[in-house]
């Protein structure tokens, strides 16, 4: 059997970095979940872990790829202008008519998305050289999304003891039946799968080693996080290492990959990306991120004294319509630019097949 896998960068990377982390992380739960579950309140140096050093940086990771890349910047000068104010104008108006209950639905819903998709970007990078349109890409389609969308719709069908943001719900499906008939096509997309690699295997004798151990990562972490365990930490663990961690590593290896091409010599931020610097890089994110929830904790949640310092401050509601959305910018920015910076798909709009190849 031959390993015919278009990895990211390499196999010891891509192993360590990108399908790791939901491994290492899902093991983690696997073996001590019901210790986990008995811890009522996340100690401070978790939450830093977690929330600081990967949830929201991985949303500030993004600057590297966008606004702090000239080159980059000046070819989508319009885009990059255009998304966060709208991210944030539109955030206020919905904060302003129709309340906080529905601003943080959703952008709760709109993080979703943008988990799923990433999920569904990964694939789409490890099926690169693959046909696509054929019943093979069709099959690998519904397997990704559907190792996602499952427990989703699990979560919206049961009750489950967390939240994805907080005074946030997921709508209820008040029957099983959706559920159901979900399970059935998602047990089936996996047969399908499995299936349709093992003909291919037999038949060219090469093995995608990257696409069969995503989904398998994939489905492992979001059936543990949602549906095997039903406890805030556990899936608060999943969630963000799963997600955040392989984030940050795309980001640092494309720009890594992409200081190498000559086409961008004179792109003088590129030499930011070499080993030696990969500390700042993370210290870099940890700081972006301890200013703003820095920000939230004196201005709105005040729920990290202990963090953060004993500074609160009294905002009136009217105040609190632009603040909030003004400060969930960022994230809703990343989200929306997301959707534009990973397409492979479509030639002449992107250039990450000439990084990635």
């Amino acid at each position: 059997m031959r390993v015919s896998t278009p990895w990211i960068f390499s196999p010891k990377f891509d192993l360590a970095a990108i399908i790791g982390p939901p491994v290492a992380v899902t093991a983690i739960v696997l073996v001590w979940g019901p210790k986990i579950a008995t811890i009522n309140e996340t100690p401070p140096w978790l939450w830093i872990l977690l929330v600081l050093g990967i949830d929201v940086a991985h949303v500030y990771s993004s600057l590297f790829r966008t606004y702090l890349d000239k080159e980059e910047f000046k070819r989508r000068r319009t885009l990059y202008l255009v998304a966060p104010t709208v991210s944030w104008l539109a955030g206020i108006l919905v904060y302003v008519v129709w309340g906080p209950k529905l601003f943080w639905s959703l952008v709760a819903y709109f993080a979703i998305y943008h988990f799923v998709r990433q999920q569904y970007g990964f694939m789409m990078l490890y099926r690169r050289g693959e046909p696509v349109g054929d019943l093979s890409y069709r099959i690998d389609q519904v397997a990704i999304y559907l190792a996602t969308l499952y427990p989703l719709l699990y979560w919206h069908t049961y009750p489950r003891n967390f939240q994805w943001f907080s005074d946030f719900d997921v709508v209820h499906i008040p029957s099983v039946v959706p559920e159901r008939v979900c399970l059935v096509v998602y047990v089936a997309s996996l047969v399908g799968f499995a299936v349709k690699e093992f003909v291919k295997w037999r038949q060219t004798g090469t093995f995608n080693a990257g696409k069969c151990l995503l989904l398998g990562a994939t489905a492992a972490a979001w059936s543990t996080g949602i549906i095997l365990f039903n406890g805030d930490l556990t899936f608060t663990l999943i969630n963000i290492v799963s997600h955040g961690v392989p984030y940050m590593a795309l980001i640092w290896i494309y720009q890594y990959r992409k200081r190498s091409n000559q086409v961008h010599a004179k792109n003088s931020f590129l030499k930011f990306f070499q080993l030696k610097y990969i500390p700042f890089y993370v210290v870099a994110l940890g700081l972006l991120a301890y200013f703003e929830e820095a920000i939230w904790d004196w201005l709105v949640w005040q729920e990290h004294a202990d963090i953060f310092g004993h500074w609160t401050f009294q905002v009136s509601a009217t105040a609190l319509a632009i603040l909030v959305p003004l400060l969930t910018m960022p994230q809703v920015t990343h989200y929306v630019l997301d959707a534009f910076i990973w397409r492979v798909n479509k030639k002449g709009k992107e250039e990450v097949r000439a990084v990635i190849g």
